[in-house]
């Protein structure tokens, strides 16, 4: 078995987003739905962290011109957040990769929250009904991000001890 390179997992990282948009798509009780954060802006942050020589930009305005298509906002929107804060991601990224998954968490809990301060500022400046799931969705990342992490470095490891 030849070795996997970042430039083999081309195929998982475009099924990884495609699953990403299914999910955030799929029609959920209304507490439930504002608690599911954007699962591609994860999957950004770890193709970003997993492979260093991309920057993912191309990636991150695509996905958001999907996110924005799929909830009908204002085409751009999401873009631009998906970029700023992949952005903010790639200045972290070294010492990202040096913590563990629940310090991992944190940080992208952190990153949520200032995501999702500014998606209320943008979409949402009314009150809201559910406010308490909506400001919840960045503890989501909590048990989210060490599952995306531990199941994409299992598929994207090579295997050890070939004989």
């Amino acid at each position: 078995m030849s070795p996997q390179t970042p430039e083999s997992h081309t195929g998982i990282q475009l099924l990884s987003y495609m699953l990403a948009l299914l999910l955030n798509t799929f029609p959920l009780p209304q507490p439930i739905n504002f608690m599911l954060p954007p699962v591609a802006l994860l999957l950004l942050f770890y193709w970003a962290q997993k492979t260093l020589h991309h920057t993912h930009f191309t990636a991150a305005i695509l996905l958001g011109l999907l996110y924005d298509t799929l909830n009908q906002t204002l085409l751009g929107t999401h873009a631009l957040l998906f970029s700023v804060f992949l952005f903010i991601f790639l200045q972290i990224r070294l010492q990202f990769r040096l913590f563990g998954p629940i310090q991992q968490a944190l940080i992208v809990t952190l990153l949520l929250y200032a995501y999702q301060a500014i998606y209320w500022l943008i979409f949402l400046p009314a009150p809201l009904t559910h406010l308490w799931p909506y400001w919840t969705m960045p503890l989501s990342a909590l048990v989210l991000w060490p599952a995306i992490r531990w199941l994409l470095d299992h598929i994207t490891m090579p295997a050890l001890n070939q004989a």
